[in-house]
């Protein structure tokens, strides 16, 4: 059988769950928790974006550390938080990209996305185009309170990667679809590589493979 997959943020959407998730915890009782976390973290994100230090592994690391804000969040409040961010993530969809997707589905192909995001975030996003979901997962106590660390690494890079390899079992891998450099390795796995509005790691890595780029 065939299976297509598909990075979510940058390249499904042009949407961040970063700002979902600040607009959503700071109306519901954290606004503090989450200037805090902001402002301690955006020094190293203006220097990630200069260049000076690498962007894919900060994005990384503020995304570990956002995590900290959802501490002591009830399972309702996770999901609610979950709904508001992949509502907002869908809003900003990608046209072209949700488009070819659905064509490679009308095929029967099977759909996964596969993001960095929490699982949750995930599903709630692939649900809405027939798709499978590997994220993150949140990690919750005995209480049923997220404790406001992630349940494993990040699934973004070779973890990324290897989460798609699982999730294939002996099916083709014919397309995938990414953003950035932590998508090269899920990338590399496919028949058809699609660099969608890369960053320039990316963008450099699909010029020198003959890989498509989808500008827009």
């Amino acid at each position: 059988m065939t299976a297509v997959v598909s990075d979510l943020e940058g390249t499904l959407t042009t949407g961040e769950s970063w700002r979902a998730f600040g607009d959503f915890v700071k109306a519901h009782g954290r606004r503090l928790a989450y200037a805090l976390f902001f402002y301690v973290h955006l020094p190293g994100a203006l220097v990630a974006r200069a260049g000076l230090i690498n962007a894919q592994r900060y994005r990384e690391l503020w995304f570990k550390n956002m995590t900290w804000v959802t501490r002591g969040l009830s399972v309702a409040e996770v999901e609610a938080l979950s709904a508001h961010i992949a509502d907002a993530l869908w809003q900003a969809r990608r046209a072209s990209v949700v488009a070819e997707l659905e064509g490679w589905r009308a095929q029967g192909a099977r759909l996964l996305i596969a993001s960095g995001a929490y699982q949750r975030v995930v599903e709630l996003f692939a649900e809405r185009l027939g798709a499978e979901a590997v994220g993150t997962p949140l990690a919750f106590d005995a209480q049923g309170r997220a404790t406001g660390r992630l349940n494993g690494p990040v699934s973004t890079g070779q973890i990324k990667a290897a989460r798609v390899r699982a999730w294939l079992g002996d099916d083709t891998l014919v397309a995938a679809y990414g953003d950035t450099e932590g998508d090269i390795p899920m990338l590399s796995l496919a028949r058809q590589p699609v660099a969608v509005s890369p960053d320039a790691a990316l963008r450099a890595k699909a010029l020198a493979s003959g890989w498509r780029i989808l500008e827009r």
